[in-house]
């Protein structure tokens, strides 16, 4: 097997992480947008809304900087940019 015959796919996916309202259910993507629009982790809704559905495949480092602190806020602990990612590989076979 060469090195071409590796498929990787890797996605953001905030799903684990993503806050839930006082009856447990998962807030919207627009309440969550606008609780972080004046705070420096400050998100597009599409970028929220890709990344909540696990589909986050490209954007700007920054983007997945403040979405693991804005994680780690609602998670009560550190997440890294890495623990967002969802890595799926291939081998071809």
């Amino acid at each position: 097997m060469s090195a071409l015959d590796l498929f990787v796919k890797a996605n953001v996916d905030l799903s684990d992480y993503w806050p839930k309202d006082q009856e447990g259910k998962p807030k919207t993507v627009n309440s969550v947008y606008e609780s972080l629009l004046n705070t420096p982790n400050k998100i597009s809704r599409n970028t929220l809304k890709l990344a909540l559905d696990g589909k986050l495949d490209r954007g700007y480092f920054s983007n997945q900087v403040k979405l693991a602190r804005a994680a780690s806020a609602w998670a009560g602990r550190e997440i890294t940019p890495n623990d967002l990612l969802k890595i799926e590989e291939d081998d071809g076979g």
